[in-house]
């Protein structure tokens, strides 16, 4: 399972530039607001969520959206959805409450969850994630993230969902 360094090791393997910014502990998008206030780009709120069946998905929005989880089960054509367990989060993403990432999805060897990354991020020139830790922050080109997501053998599913 990746941890931070392993992460950031295989970016610049797979030759994707980033900028890594540390920081204290962030759990909220506000917290998170307050320490970087000026710097630009889309920051993501990360959901991960289940429905009844157990199906998973990793919702990516921009930090500044309303996450109502009844309509973005409509959009993804689910039903209810409810956020999932410390346990789930450790066992699927391999990230604790607060550090859940779009850049997770490298430790879903069993593809288990479904990402889905709201268009309004990927108009953003950059892309500020944390790199599996909420004490750090990585800002990555869209083109980039793409390319790991790839990697990461997963689908990107970019659409409307807030």
């Amino acid at each position: 399972m990746y941890n931070e360094q392993s992460l950031l090791e295989k970016l610049t393997g797979l030759g994707i530039q980033y900028d890594y910014l540390s920081h204290p502990a962030v759990f909220t998008s506000e917290q998170a607001n307050a320490v970087f206030p000026d710097l630009r780009g889309a920051h993501c709120k990360n959901l991960f969520v289940r429905d009844r069946t157990g199906k998973k998905w990793l919702l990516v929005v921009l930090d500044d959206r309303r996450a109502d989880l009844r309509a973005m089960a409509e959009k993804i054509g689910s039903n209810r959805l409810s956020f999932c367990s410390a346990p789930e989060m450790m066992e699927c993403l391999g990230v604790t409450p607060g550090s859940v990432t779009p850049l997770a999805v490298i430790n879903d060897t069993n593809n288990q969850v479904d990402l889905i990354v709201d268009a309004h991020i990927m108009n953003w020139d950059t892309i500020h994630c944390h790199p599996l830790v909420n004490t750090a922050t990585v800002s990555i080109v869209p083109a980039d993230f793409r390319k790991f997501i790839k990697y990461a053998n997963h689908d990107l599913k970019v659409m409307n969902i807030v």
